[in-house]
């Protein structure tokens, strides 16, 4: 546990009073049998900071039990738990604000000072998530997005276009303008960020006819370019047909089904291929483009009985090798098994039949064990290894029982297919400044080709993976940062999704911003309870080592800044009278006169006092609280002034001056108006309270 208890301020500038206390013999004359007016020596300034079995502490604080089941609608049981939980992270957050848990916690008996006394003051230190940047934030929540075909042909200007930008057309040049087209002015809000993914190309592309083939014309081991609409999509690949015929364009594990839809027109290259009779398209990595959109319509698929499923299987085994078109056909069917493998049977089939790869959605639509309606393409034949009798007939499935297996695609023009050109991933981050798209240019984007370097291939990078690889990667790409540099890093943490974080240097290492910072809130405690309150009262009785403390920081600070001829032996000064010997105010006129008067070419007491007053009121006493309270500020959201009272003991020895002599305990009191700014509101020597600052 960490905590202090102070009687006032740094005992440090009291060690420094007492290292001259034979030298004060001023004191002694004109303090003996002094008596210090009563001051409750019980009132106590305090400090506190909360350590990780503080959190837990406060979770297991009834009254917190209860603010969390209010204020998020929990029950008692799941109140605790969630409060285990936010425990273990050990900082407040929105959720469990320090505003509302603190009090409940400082007012419980597990709180170490909950018997303080009333008007005793502590400043409490603990942890609280922040916000983050405000530009990872925008990041984060901002689009992610990769460009179409359509978007390349609007930078190239018409239908000879290619999926790529090139060294005579530089993304930087057409990307504000493809963004400006893409989101309309009520999407564009200021300061909202998109990752833009795009290909980029060395060379510049050759603009030829393409020629089109017919599925039809499709031979086994043939080079083509295929143009027609997707009509079934199964896990691994997609039916595509034409107006002379369908097949099978398989991509394998690598296919996306969710990339695709029924009635997407499809511009695609490879070779022609076969797989247990099935006639297939092999595409060639990176020629494949959607052109467009349409709502498909089916033809009339033939109707399927036994007999007629042990007909198409027998054209299917005896064309195996050059392999044969599917056909669209609907049938009843008695479902046996389900799973992994969903197989039926039809009545009179020789033959098992089973789904082709089915999407996890696609098999939910079977049940085992009863009837399914059923469309869709017949594909395929398996054959026993040995014996190379049919063991199952394959179908790729369109609709079970009325219900589609795929989405349906919407109407969009057809846009013409790019011309093929070699070309790598590139991406870029752009910001809308509340009238045009530019270049983030204040965050660093990881681009693919430094993600390769990584070993990432797929195009984006996990949140957990990218906290521990951006540091290093930082350390290697900025070899001449020096400490306190800092840097916004974007990437592409999805499919979908984009992150940012900041990253500091230290002079060896970069490490992640975590939003959690050190604050400290100030409590005082009246009427028995605690309650956040910024205002600080000091006490400062004559003597006492809180007094001693405090008055040392002005010595030093009049050392500084008004000069050594006030000072006298080190812990005293005659510019406003603090004396860190005695802890008092020392106003006695004939001790100025004795240890300052080369400072005061006019030593009458009516001009030398009232001077000294003024010194104390506004320069030494705000000099002191802005070094001993650098942090003091307004307060969002707080409305009540926030002041600084000090309570002390003004000293005029015999000389009497306004009637005063002897001891006399004075206030004065503080504004905090900015940051380590006071402003003098109340001083018993000026009547009470203070509206005008005098002139010198």
């Amino acid at each position: 546990m960490k905590h202090n208890i102070f009687k006032g301020l740094l005992a440090c500038g009291a060690m420094l009073a007492l290292a001259g206390c034979s030298e004060n013999a001023w004191n002694d004359e004109y303090l003996d049998g002094f008596e210090v007016p009563p001051v409750d020596d019980r009132i106590e300034e305090l400090t506190y900071e909360l350590t990780a079995d503080d959190y837990t502490k406060i979770a297991a604080v009834d009254a917190v039990v209860d603010y969390v089941e209010k204020t998020q609608g929990l029950s008692e049981k799941d109140a605790k738990s969630a409060l285990t939980k936010w425990a273990a992270n050990g900082y407040f957050t929105d959720q469990y604000p320090a505003n509302d848990l603190l009090p409940l916690w400082m007012n419980s008996y597990s709180f170490p000072y909950v018997a303080a006394s009333n008007k005793s003051t502590l400043e409490i230190t603990y942890k609280e998530q922040v916000a983050s940047d405000p530009v990872c934030d925008a990041i984060y929540k901002g689009r992610v997005i990769t460009l179409e075909n359509d978007d390349y042909m609007k930078a190239w200007g018409g239908n000879d276009f290619t999926n790529a930008f090139t060294p005579s057309m530089p993304a930087s040049s057409y990307l504000p303008a493809i963004l400006a087209d893409k989101y309309t002015l009520v999407e564009q809000e200021a300061d909202s960020y998109v990752l833009v993914n795009f290909n980029v190309a060395e060379s510049e592309p050759a603009f030829e006819p393409v020629t089109l083939t017919d599925i039809d014309k499709v031979v086994v081991n043939g080079s083509y370019t295929l143009y027609g609409t997707i009509t079934a999509i199964c896990a691994q690949g997609y039916i595509l047909t034409d107006a002379t015929g369908s097949l099978l364009v398989y991509y394998g594990k690598t296919f996306t089904p969710d990339s695709y839809k029924i009635g997407d027109i499809v511009q695609v290259s490879g070779k022609g291929a076969q797989y247990n009779g099935g006639l297939q398209l092999a595409p060639e990595a990176g020629k494949e483009s959607v052109l467009g959109g349409e709502i498909y319509s089916y033809p009339t698929p033939v109707a399927m009985d036994g007999a007629k499923m042990n007909e198409m299987r027998d054209v299917i085994l005896a064309n195996g090798t050059s392999g044969t078109m599917p056909v669209y056909v609907e049938f009843s069917a008695s479902v046996i098994s389900t799973g992994s493998y969903t197989n039926f049977k039809v009545d009179g089939g020789e033959t098992t039949g089973s789904a082709y790869q089915l999407t996890d959605e696609a098999k939910e639509l079977f049940v085992k064990n009863e009837t399914a309606a059923i469309k869709g393409y017949v594909l395929s034949v398996n054959t026993d290894r040995n014996t190379h009798a049919p063991t199952y007939v394959n179908f790729v499935i369109t609709e079970v029982n009325g219900k589609a297996v795929a989405e349906m695609a919407e109407d969009k023009p057809v846009v013409p297919a790019p011309v093929e050109i070699e070309s790598r991933p590139d991406n870029a981050l752009y910001v809308y400044n509340g009238s045009a798209w530019t270049e983030a240019s204040s965050v660093y984007l990881i681009n693919q080709d430094e993600l390769a370097t990584m070993g990432i291939t797929n195009g984006y990078m996990a949140n957990a993976t990218a906290w521990t690889n951006i540091p290093i990667f930082l350390k290697q790409t900025f070899p001449y940062a020096v400490a306190g540099d800092s840097k916004l890093v974007a990437f592409q943490s999805g499919a979908k999704y984009a992150n940012c974080g900041r990253f500091d240097y230290d002079g060896a290492v970069w490490t992640k911003y975590d939003n959690i910072e050190t604050k400290t809130d100030a409590y005082a405690k009246a009427n028995n309870k605690w309650m956040f309150n910024p205002d600080k009262l000091m006490v400062l009785p004559a003597r006492s080592e809180a007094a001693k403390a405090f008055y040392q920081v002005t010595v030093d600070w009049v050392s500084a800044n008004e000069g050594s001829g006030y000072i006298d032996r080190g812990n005293s000064e005659f510019f406003s009278g603090c004396s860190a010997y005695y802890g008092n105010v020392n106003l006695d006129i004939s001790q100025v006169e004795k240890y300052a008067a080369s400072m005061w070419p006019d030593m009458s007491q009516n001009v030398v006092i009232p001077q000294m007053r003024h010194n104390f009121l506004y320069v030494t006493m705000p000099a002191t609280l802005k070094t001993q309270y650098p942090n003091a500020d307004l307060i969002p959201g707080y409305e009540a002034p926030i002041i600084y009272e000090i309570d002390y003991v003004s000293y005029y020895g015999s000389s009497a001056f306004e009637g005063q002599s002897g001891n006399v305990n004075d206030t004065v009191k503080y504004e905090v108006v900015g940051p380590a700014e006071f402003k003098l509101v109340y001083s018993t020597w000026l009547g009470g309270e203070v509206k005008d600052t005098p002139a010198e």
